[in-house]
């Protein structure tokens, strides 16, 4: 059955996942004349996940506004009491900005490609409410008819609870819908969880063995809708 939408996720699919808030923090505070070393901030990064627990699971569920408590905290821990309302808005501005969220080569033309054949498309990913603006700053706005991430839904992928709500926000049923992703675990299972089939993006070839549709990378995707051969390189494989 040709699905009617494309759930993706973000992070290590569409774009190079941002793992270390470190040089953000470097960079900012340097442009604004205060040093930030290496030592200085996993140290205060860890004494906010310790009073807090680890940022991402004290995200989940929680509303707007959690990312910059964050921010502010990890500054005050660093001793930046000086204009740190200034320095939290100009974090925030720069954790969603494109210079730290850069795509995959080939990320643009196959979700043209996709839209072009008339897939909605969608983003479904383990993420906080920076997610939406991030994906408004790189240009791909109206490319996606919904964003839902892990922080409004209080689970992660691939808790059950993540994919329903995506799935009523497509006005979708999980047969309806192709889930392609990064993550085994969080993707393929938890996809799989909900009823959604899923295709692997698999860019470290890893996962020789397991019975999923496994791709190189986005390409591969277009290869196994039938569509776009011009641009079919890392073509879809079943283990």
């Amino acid at each position: 059955m040709t699905p009617r939408a494309i759930f993706f996720d973000f992070g290590g699919t569409l774009v190079a996942p941002l793992r270390d808030g470190y040089p953000v923090f470097a960079e900012v505070l340097g442009s604004r004349g205060v040093p930030l070393d290496r030592a200085s901030y996993d140290r205060a990064d860890s004494e906010v996940s310790r009073s807090r627990g680890p940022f991402l699971h004290q995200s989940l569920g929680k509303a707007p506004g959690f990312w910059d408590e964050y921010t502010a905290r990890v500054l005050d821990r660093v001793g930046v009491t000086d204009r740190a309302a200034e320095m939290v808005h100009a974090l925030h501005s720069a954790f969603t900005s494109p210079r730290w969220h850069r795509p995959y080569p080939e990320a643009e033309d196959v979700l043209r490609e996709v839209q072009r054949e008339g897939l909605m498309l969608h983003v479904v990913s383990n993420n906080t409410e920076l997610l939406p603006e991030t994906i408004r700053r790189l240009g791909w706005g109206a490319w996606f008819s919904t964003v839902t991430y892990s922080q409004e839904t209080g689970a992660e992928k691939p808790d059950p609870r993540v994919f329903p709500l995506a799935l009523d926000r497509a006005g979708c049923s999980p047969k309806e819908v192709l889930h392609v992703g990064d993550s085994w675990e969080a993707d393929v299972l938890g996809a799989r969880a909900s009823g959604i089939p899923a295709i692997w993006v698999d860019r470290g070839e890893l996962g020789s063995g397991r019975n999923c549709p496994r791709v190189k990378d986005l390409r591969g995707i277009l290869s196994y809708l039938g569509t776009a051969p011009q641009l079919r390189s890392g073509r879809a494989r079943e283990d």
